[in-house]
């Protein structure tokens, strides 16, 4: 995975860019193995007042996944953004997921079973409201 770090406004510590480096690994645990080689991922800190703003961007297959969130310290903010990135990495995996499955109740593949016809004293009863003879 390729990490850029961009900070605007605030001087960030080489364990601040390290604790974003190992954060994204963290979160690029929801792709395969062999995507996650080509991932670049671009981290934005901005310091504005006195709360830093974390703005993360991922660029995955046809997605391009981006988080902005802000906390009193550089590193807080980038842990919340990393944590709503995973929750659309998962949002999308499960996405993916459920469209293959598919519906599983289909009469082609034979699990389900056509109901079977209505008997004229089925109907009868249905109509008339009265219970069947036995």
């Amino acid at each position: 995975m390729n990490v850029t770090t961009t900070a605007r406004h605030v001087v960030l510590d080489p364990e601040d860019r390290r604790f974003a480096q190992q954060r994204l690994e963290r979160v690029a645990r929801f792709l395969r193995e062999r995507e996650r080689n080509g991932i670049e991922a671009h981290v934005t800190v901005t310091g504005e007042k006195n709360r830093s703003v974390a703005e993360i961007l991922i660029r995955v297959r046809r997605h391009e996944l981006v988080s902005r969130e802000e906390g009193a310290e550089p590193r807080a903010a980038i842990e919340l953004a990393a944590d709503a990135l995973e929750k659309q990495m998962r949002r999308i995996k499960e996405k993916i997921a459920e469209r293959r499955k598919g519906d599983r109740q289909r009469t082609a593949d034979g699990a389900a079973q056509p109901e079977a016809p209505v008997t004229d004293e089925e109907y009868d009863w249905l109509i008339e409201g009265s219970f069947p003879e036995e």
